[in-house]
């Protein structure tokens, strides 16, 4: 296990060299003989002659209010600024306290999604009308072939007048 120690500027340094002891002498550097407190969620470090504890985060994940990335810590210490120990959600942003809905981002996703849907439907629309089209240009049309040429042509040009934009759009029925 490492120990920690604050140095002059209460910067948060690692004890790094080790020095013995004897009854005689003095402690190591940055060392005390007496033994610490432990308490759950701290780590025992020396400041000023005693013992302090210091928060420990180690091995916990924390979110990044910007970008939401998680990171996991590797410091002792309070959590950083800029980071938090609530996961975020989908469509969430950080409100300065806690993760809330950012509708404009789902009204976007929900945009994006509709005109994704919309060009998928035309796709297969516009290759139903084309077979069909064939059948009847060719003279190999069979029976009801051309009603459901007209049913296709209908549900295409009411897909095209869909608004991608309206995030409650309902898309008519395939023929």
């Amino acid at each position: 296990m490492i120990n920690y120690y604050f140095d002059n500027t209460n910067a948060l340094k690692p004890y790094t060299h080790q020095l013995d002891a004897n009854d005689d002498t003095l402690p190591p550097d940055n060392a005390l003989r007496i033994a610490p407190e432990f308490k759950e969620g701290f780590h025992p470090c020396e400041k000023n002659g005693t013992w302090v504890l210091v928060e420990d985060h180690r091995d916990e994940i924390v979110f990044d209010i910007e970008t939401k990335e998680s990171v996991k810590i590797d410091y002792l210490g309070e959590i950083k600024e800029g980071f938090t120990s609530l996961e975020p959600f989908q469509f969430s942003k950080w409100n300065g306290k806690k993760w809330v809905l950012d509708e404009d981002d789902q009204n976007a996703f929900k945009v994006k999604q509709n005109k994704m849907l919309k060009n998928s439907l035309l796709n297969e629309a516009n290759e139903n009308i084309s077979i069909l089209q064939d059948a009847i240009d060719l003279d190999m049309s069979e029976n009801g072939d051309e009603d459901k040429l007209n049913a296709w042509k209908k549900y295409r040009v009411l897909l095209n007048r869909i608004d991608v934009s309206n995030i409650a759009v309902i898309f008519p029925e395939k023929p």
